[in-house]
């Protein structure tokens, strides 16, 4: 009885953190197009884990697929082991036009996700220089025993 309870305080915490998540301004933007990231398993060590990536962006103008290399950070309650999975963000820019190249950076924000077999997650980030916005578009399918809720840093390179 005590671990439902457990689990289901850790449903709503992370629920809640999503879903209060900052939504980057949305109404100063313009859609431009979607990221789909490819996360590789990882470890939670309490404090913080790192995940590596590679990410295709889709622009809405129907350019070219850009290729990015990343890696995301979590620092907060970070427990458990997390399988590889994906996320996906929609993109939200203060220009219509993306330029190849132009989402690598540095982008920070909330993270809420919780695993226990197919687990979801949800993180909403602003680039540094705050001309990108990555909002969860779908939340990450993964497969795990994890808990995380915290702030995540997200880090992506340009691959040309």
């Amino acid at each position: 009885m005590k671990m439902t309870l457990a689990a289901l305080a850790a449903v709503a915490c992370v629920a809640g953190s999503v879903a209060a998540a900052p939504r980057a301004e949305a109404a100063d933007r313009v859609d431009v197009g979607v990221l789909v990231c490819h996360v590789k398993a990882s470890i939670g060590w309490i404090v913080t884990s790192k995940q590596e990536m590679t990410c295709t962006f889709s622009s809405s103008q129907g350019d070219l697929p850009q290729r990015y290399a990343g890696s995301i950070t979590t620092v907060g309650l970070d427990l458990g082991v997390t399988g590889a999975g994906i996320m996906t963000w929609g993109v939200l820019a203060v220009t219509a036009q993306v330029a190849p190249g132009a989402l690598a950076g540095t982008y920070v924000g909330a993270t809420g996700d919780i695993a226990l077999g197919v687990g979801v997650a949800g993180n909403a980030l602003i680039g540094a220089d705050k001309a990108f916005a990555l909002n969860p578009f779908s939340v990450e399918g993964n497969v795990g025993a994890s808990l995380a809720l915290g702030a995540a840093g997200l880090t992506l390179r340009y691959v040309p």
